[in-house]
């Protein structure tokens, strides 16, 4: 595969549907037309699997601008090449669970937008497998990697099909390097391993994506079963901004919500509860024990080991 290939790979990032939902109810706003275009993409998208050559006639019915074709096997891409060699218009993705001869590649390109090689595999062997997890489109999974030792670098896939480039430095810690030719991914895409060392696979994802980071600590905070999480949530719900709480700082709120203030004064309680709409037990069933804020806190207290709040 040419190197400009692989820069249209990794250009496009393609957002789980689930996790757009979520953000377009948190921030009460109509997905972008990007992360809408990728929803719309996810669910009207077919996954075929392709495991002899008497299946490869069903490319001409199934592939269309949104299929993944995934190939089972050499003899099942031989055939999906030969069918697609002669086709008039580009379509669909191919996902190849390995690494396959070069000089097939000028063939399938013709006949495919994307070509996904997956030099490393998270279903090895397996690609019903690899299918199901194309089929839920996890962006928080890998299904495969392709390594480049010349350029030190190593290529992620997702279960969204979008890729991710990654620096070998990375990974490389306390002065061991790491030979990224030894990469596996396991647990069906959860970790990736390299000689005694491993990463899961969100770590990974979330140092080079800033939207997934974004979207994880969303989550995080709306979605979490704390106090702060409760407040944020139903704050979003009701379109409150953090300064449209009499009586209370709007760094206090912001706090709160981080989860570093998470035992606040029962007034405290009382007037965030009187804005919210909600009963002031609902609050209070979120801490364990009272304690003591201020607020007109500007600064984090400082870490002592407990909960505790500084005035």
């Amino acid at each position: 595969m040419s190197r400009s290939e692989n820069s249209a790979d990794v250009s496009i990032i393609l957002k789980h549907a689930p996790e757009i939902e979520r953000l377009r109810m948190m921030n009460g706003n109509e997905p972008h037309n990007e992360s809408d275009r990728a929803q719309r993409f996810l669910e009207r998208r077919s996954v075929v699997l392709i495991e002899t050559p008497e299946e490869v006639p069903r490319l001409a019915a199934r592939r269309k601008l949104n299929s993944v074709i995934v190939a089972a096997n050499d003899i099942s891409l031989d055939g999906i090449a030969h069918a697609v060699v002669s086709s008039p218009r580009k379509a669909g993705v191919l996902v190849i669970p390995w690494l396959p001869r070069a000089e097939i590649f000028p063939f399938l390109l013709r006949g495919f937008h994307r070509v996904l090689p997956l030099c490393i595999s998270a279903f090895p062997g397996n690609a019903r497998r690899l299918c199901d997890a194309i089929i839920a489109g996890e962006s928080a999974r890998l299904i495969g990697a392709v390594p480049d030792t010349a350029l030190a670098a190593v290529t992620v896939f997702r279960a969204d099909l979008s890729a991710l480039c990654l620096p070998k430095h990375w990974f490389d810690q306390s002065g061991d390097m790491a030979d990224i030719r030894e990469m596996k991914i396991e647990q069906d895409g959860a970790v990736v391993r390299i000689g005694s060392r491993h990463w899961e696979s969100h770590q990974i994802i979330s140092a080079f994506d800033a939207n997934f980071r974004r979207t994880l600590r969303r989550m995080e905070l709306t979605q979490n079963d704390s106090l702060g999480g409760l407040i944020r949530s139903a704050r979003k719900q009701r379109r409150l901004g953090r300064d449209e709480f009499p009586g209370i700082d709007s760094k206090t709120i912001a706090r709160i919500e981080r989860n570093e203030i998470n035992r606040p004064q029962r007034e405290t309680l009382r007037l965030i509860a009187q804005t919210l709409g909600v009963p002031v037990e609902q609050l209070m069933e979120k801490i364990k024990q009272p304690a003591v804020d201020s607020t007109t806190l500007s600064a984090p207290p400082a870490h002592t080991g407990e909960h505790s709040a500084s005035a």
